[in-house]
């Protein structure tokens, strides 16, 4: 009876985790089509980790061919082995040559044409779950354009598989593929938000009509609105303008063309901004001004 009742348990056990891989899957698969959409990044792959630190790269989309489908990455290996071993985000430019990572995936990421790759941990409690991951068949920098949206992403994802590990316990149905969708929506609506908030303030700074920059900046405001029991730091036009820029993952070089500067001078703005803002990163300047709402 008692081997009986163990051989129960083990069977039981083993048709959970087999649930709660299903159910993960539905949810990273619902993540990479919402993270493809955000960032226009050509390909992105999720996969779970499973038994033994392995994790399986079984959902993509974008892929040129099989090569890379089901590949099976393991603990400290590759891009994806050092993102399940660091929990830190792993990104690399010229793959081949790409000297952070070990090599044991080349040939199937090479027949895929992949050069440039970045992943990123879905971490739940102090587990890697899994793992999210974009790609361009081109020699790439990703820049906050593509690594804020991921991160977003990511966290998104990491909400949704608690909930569902949550409601599981209690023996709750958990959300099915669809139920997630209005998350993935936000997250995609508010990129689209930032990009057209940035863009605004661009035509505020070009335009010499002072009603219509007026109108502009009311319209840029209303996009935010700080909440009324958050200080907010006094940050000049222009601070956020560049700001604006940087949220974009725009480099400096950049922003300076949009706004008819220097580069020294958006170097100039950015050291204000982050002195005032307490930050010690472009990253963290661009959260805490979207934490204190002048920024979307």
């Amino acid at each position: 009876m008692d081997e009986e009742n163990a051989g129960r348990g083990v069977a039981g056990s083993a048709a959970s985790e087999a649930q709660r891989r299903r159910r993960d899957l539905a949810s990273v698969r619902s993540a990479i089509s919402a993270l493809r959409e955000a960032t226009g990044i050509p390909v992105t792959i999720g996969g779970v980790v499973g038994e033994g630190h392995t994790l399986v790269l079984s959902e993509s989309l974008g892929m040129r061919t099989s090569a890379m489908k089901d590949l099976t990455v393991h603990y400290g290996a590759g891009v994806g082995g050092r993102v399940m071993a660091t929990g830190k985000p792993v990104g690399v430019a010229d793959y081949p040559r790409a000297g952070v990572i070990t090599h044991e995936y080349d040939l199937p990421v090479l027949s895929e044409g992949l050069r440039s790759m970045a992943a990123i941990p879905v971490v739940v409690g102090k587990d890697v779950r899994a793992v999210l991951y974009a790609g361009v068949h081109s020699s790439v920098r990703f820049g906050e354009k593509v690594l804020n949206p991921m991160a977003a992403t990511a966290r998104a994802l990491e909400q949704e598989i608690a909930v569902n590990d949550a409601l599981a316990a209690r023996g709750a149905a958990p959300m099915g593929p669809g139920a997630g969708e209005g998350r993935w929506d936000d997250v995609l609506s508010n990129e689209r938000m930032r990009d057209t908030h940035a863009r605004l303030r661009m035509l505020a700074s070009r335009t010499e009509d002072p009603e219509v920059r007026a109108e502009l900046e009311k319209i840029c405001a209303e996009m935010v609105s700080p909440p009324p029991e958050m200080p907010t730091a006094r940050l000049s036009r222009r601070e956020l303008d560049v700001l604006a820029c940087v949220a974009q993952g725009k480099t400096n070089i950049e922003t300076a063309a949009d706004m008819g500067i220097g580069a020294e001078t958006v170097k100039s703005y950015l050291r204000s901004v982050m002195r005032k803002l307490d930050a010690h990163t472009r990253f963290e300047a661009v959260n805490a001004a979207r934490r204190m709402g002048v920024l979307p």
